[in-house]
């Protein structure tokens, strides 16, 4: 549903109260990195040592150490779980009180992992589960947020800025997560309860500062709610759906560098990794990994193309991973700057833009059809992340038996990224379609309203 008042002006302003919207929005989705991703952040073997050392039904059972992929992988399952469900949410109570159970639900999480961390290894990961639950339920409403505040000129790089949540969260838990756990005296159940507190902090934040925009600042995303019979017959297009099977691809890629690129480059060189200290690797595997910070830059050349050549961003930003995953983990620093440089063009692009392009193909209708197809996108995701800590568990394992085999990782990810060049081309607009009038993302001059 487009909202009529924002469709008699092609040229909307956009209030100031967005961008307040827009930080507290990204906030939201930032904390609930922290008690998702710092396992990779002090490394495998360090969490399996404690481990061994302080969870009594490890001690008592050591066949649970053959659990320990579900740790990252229950999150990813529990988020695609709760890919639709999340819509549901939305759709009922609004964008606002979505995120705020999203919210909720990570704070119980991640409080239920710290709770049985050192009793129960099986209650932990119902803890991850719910943190999972959690994420899902944020980041499909957390856009949605930032949709019906922006109109269509700034609205593509508002949700690029949106869409470095994670890379923002990656980064800083990678600099800082092994600092903090040393601080808090290498006791992981303090560590947990940290993150918890964030979420808390964060949650209270949003909740005091968002708000619904008043009827002179809404976008052409309507805030107002329509059944999904309604807003269904938007998700008729072959590239929207070819997006969501990309986005999958590049999330099953980029999830492999989150989870194991530091260990890797702590590895000692004779076992195949670059050697370096905690503290470069942190910071180095940090950034990296956070190279979706560059989003806004993809979204703002997204902006800037025309509408026959926009896939082409998204052709650019996943051939850049496919090939960055074909020079990955190699112990060689030439071919280590290579890869930097092709994983920041994936990331930059793909980060950038694909969020921003599910209201570009469904903005008619409303928040409703903005948060299924963020619904649709966040499954994507998360199907492609399930299925990364499965795939890649004989790589990781080579690495914790001192033998890192980067053939394990090439043939895991490089021919997914050829599927995923293929289906980005599948984007291409018809002819039919960029004969169908206005751009996409600009409203229909004659705007139905409920």
């Amino acid at each position: 549903m487009s909202n009529p008042n924002a469709a008699a002006s092609a040229q909307e302003k956009t209030p100031s109260y967005a961008w307040i919207a827009l930080v507290v929005s990204l906030l939201a989705a930032i904390s609930i990195v922290y008690a998702w991703m710092w396992l990779p952040a002090i490394t495998f073997p360090v969490f399996k040592g404690w481990l061994g050392a302080n969870c009594a039904s490890v001690q008592a059972d050591p066949s649970q150490f053959g659990l320990l992929s579900n740790v990252m992988g229950l999150v990813p399952i529990a988020a695609l779980i709760m890919a639709f469900p999340a819509s549901f949410v939305v759709r009922k109570f609004g964008p606002k009180v979505g995120t705020l159970v999203g919210l909720g639900l990570a704070i119980i999480g991640s409080a239920v992992c710290a709770l049985t961390i050192t009793s129960s290894f099986m209650a932990f990961l119902v803890g991850r589960f719910i943190l999972g639950l959690g994420l899902a339920q944020t980041i499909v409403a957390g856009p949605t947020c930032v949709s019906i505040w922006f109109p269509n000129t700034t609205r593509g790089r508002a949700m690029a800025i949106w869409s470095i949540w994670a890379p923002v969260g990656i980064f800083t838990v990678n600099v800082f997560g092994d600092g903090i756990y040393h601080a808090v005296g290498q006791n992981l159940v303090t560590l947990l309860w940290v993150w918890t507190i964030v979420i808390v902090v964060i949650g209270i934040l949003f909740a005091v500062v968002f708000r619904k925009p008043r009827a002179d600042e809404a976008s052409e995303v309507s805030a107002e709610t329509k059944s999904f019979r309604e807003v269904l017959p938007f998700f008729k297009k072959r590239q929207l759906w070819c997006l969501i099977f990309m986005f999958a691809i590049f999330n099953y890629m980029n999830y492999a560098f989150s989870q194991y690129l530091k260990t890797w480059l702590q590895l000692d060189p004779t076992a195949g990794g670059l050697g370096w200290d905690p503290a470069m690797a942190g910071l180095i595997g940090g950034a990296l990994t956070a190279c979706g910070i560059l989003a806004p830059i993809g979204g703002f050349i997204l902006d800037k193309l025309p509408r026959n050549l926009k896939y082409i961003a998204v052709v650019s930003g996943i051939t850049g991973l496919t090939v960055c995953s074909a020079l990955a983990f190699q112990n060689n620093m030439v071919v280590f700057v290579f890869y930097a440089i092709f994983f920041c063009i994936g990331n930059m692009f793909l980060n950038g833009c694909c969020r921003p392009m599910i209201p570009t193909y469904v903005f008619k209708g409303g928040a409703t059809a903005v948060a299924l197809g963020l619904s649709f996108l966040t499954f994507g995701q998360y199907l492609g992340q399930t299925i990364t800590s499965y795939a890649l568990e004989p790589f990781n394992a080579s690495m914790s038996a001192g033998a890192c085999d980067p053939m394990l990782a090439f043939w895991a990810l490089v021919p997914i990224g050829v599927v995923g060049i293929i289906a980005s081309l599948f984007m291409k607009p018809s002819k039919q379609d960029l004969a169908g009038g206005k751009p996409q993302g600009k409203p229909a001059e004659n705007a139905q309203t409920k």
